[in-house]
């Protein structure tokens, strides 16, 4: 409970997520719901079907899916072409859960679920989702780098088995499941640094819904899953019902799932699990705060003259709220370091350096800011895209420029104007990010 309320708690949805059908004449009941790849396993058994003399057999979406790849006038392509129209026909719509879900305070969701019924769930909430998508049959560039946020108002939905937007990328047959696990284990291509950095990082939790633990083949991907994030002290938590099952079958799940990585199993219906789990965080007072942000954060070299530590200290503390990792010599370098050696290796390991270009800067002939300028100018040579950004904080005159400078694009971060002028920096940093991490 620790973990939601300081949003910390890592969602992990698998793809027995009921949602709402949509029925005309609409149904009297509330909400009468299904699991998309239920409905999806249906269309694909009744095509199939059309053809009297074939008989389909499976119990699970990736069972069909193969039967239905493996027939001659469809294959690969027509399943993917198939599922992207089931998930364009708007016959569902978010479900009770999908709401519930979206109260939570979770500031990163990661699903198998290949719809975007909890992305609408959470903008009927009023929150800002963003949403990224594994891509088995692309390279890296095709699985880019991105930011995550670390609010619950503005979380990143990572969608493993691909996004029905983007049919090349969904795994739904049981040879794309083999696939997608040989790649994600091989790294080839691999999960993004900047999603496994938030995965990996301590003092995370996981919760685990909609795995149908009765499925032996998602109780194999929530294991492998699990190794792969390496996940730390932390117990992770699977609510999942299991009262149909026999006493031996309910045994045999537990331990599969406590053997050499423990999960706590809850046995919820998964909409009961989650009016308890927000009746239980109402009760201990809500949400405590914003995340902390998660993943792998573009680190940003300041660069200054003595004079202007005031508004270089505002820059760095600003940049850190907004999920960047601020190198400022005052805040990082301590007594008795050495001071050459470790400016020269953080511009190294710098995604960008901020040169605050004053009067005062362009005023200084003899100074270690030159040598900053210097090492900074030599390591943007290997770095595509933009790198050295100079941020002007005075009207300068050509007179005083300095002529280094000149090819460098330069932006303006005045002290009256100080917060529209980061958020315009900050969206450069951001999409140059992304776009050299593709």
């Amino acid at each position: 409970m620790e973990a939601l309320r300081h949003g910390n708690c890592i969602l992990v949805l698998g793809p027995e997520i009921p949602a709402k059908l949509v029925t005309n004449p609409p149904d009297p009941q509330p909400d009468e719901t299904t699991p998309m790849i239920e409905g999806l396993r249906t269309e694909l058994i009744s095509e199939l079907e059309e053809d009297p003399g074939r008989h389909v057999s499976g119990h699970t979406l990736a069972a069909v899916a193969q039967q239905y790849e493996d027939v001659k006038e469809f294959g690969p392509g027509a399943l993917r072409a198939a599922a992207e129209s089931f998930y364009r026909s708007k016959h569902y719509v978010p479900s009770t859960v999908h709401r519930q879900l979206a109260s939570l305070p979770f500031p990163l969701i990661v699903t198998t679920c290949q719809d975007d019924l909890l992305t609408q769930a959470l903008q009927e909430a009023k929150k800002l989702p963003d949403t990224q998508r594994y891509h088995l049959r692309g390279d890296k560039r095709e699985n880019p780098e991105f930011l995550i946020s670390g609010s619950p108002d503005k979380p990143l939905i990572y969608h493993l088995f691909g996004d029905a937007n983007e049919p090349a990328s969904l795994v739904l047959s049981e040879n794309d499941v083999l696939d997608f696990l040989i790649n994600v284990v091989s790294g080839r291509p691999p999960l993004p640094n900047s999603l496994l950095s938030a995965l990996k990082r301590k003092g995370k939790s996981f919760l685990f819904l909609g795995f149908g633990v009765r499925h032996w083949h998602l109780r194999i991907l929530l294991k492998v899953l699990l190794r792969n994030w390496e996940q730390g002290d932390s117990t992770p938590v699977a609510a999942e019902p299991m009262r149909d099952l026999l006493e031996s079958d309910c045994n045999e799940v537990v331990l599969f799932y406590q053997r050499g990585m423990r999960v706590d199993l809850a046995d919820f219906d998964i909409g009961a699990f989650l009016t308890e789990l927000s009746n239980r965080l109402q009760a201990e007072g809500g949400y405590a705060g914003e995340a902390e942000s998660f993943g792998s954060r573009p680190r940003v070299f300041i660069s200054y003259a003595r004079e202007d530590a005031d508004i270089a200290t505002k820059l760095f503390n600003a940049l850190q709220r907004k999920s960047f990792d601020p190198w400022l010599d005052n805040e990082n370098l301590v007594g008795g370091e050495d001071w050459d050696k470790h400016i020269r290796q953080d511009l190294e390991r710098s995604d960008f350096t901020l040169l605050l270009y004053s009067k005062t800067l362009c005023g200084k002939r003899d100074s270690y800011v030159n040598k900053e300028l210097a090492l900074a100018t030599e390591r943007a040579l290997s770095v595509r895209g933009s790198f050295l950004i100079p941020l002007r904080t005075d009207d300068i005159t050509p007179e005083e420029r300095i002529f280094e400078l000149g090819k460098y694009n330069e932006m303006d971060l005045r002290p009256e104007s100080f917060d529209e002028d980061l958020s315009k920096v900050i969206s450069t940093m951001k999409r140059e990010y992304q776009l050299r991490n593709r």
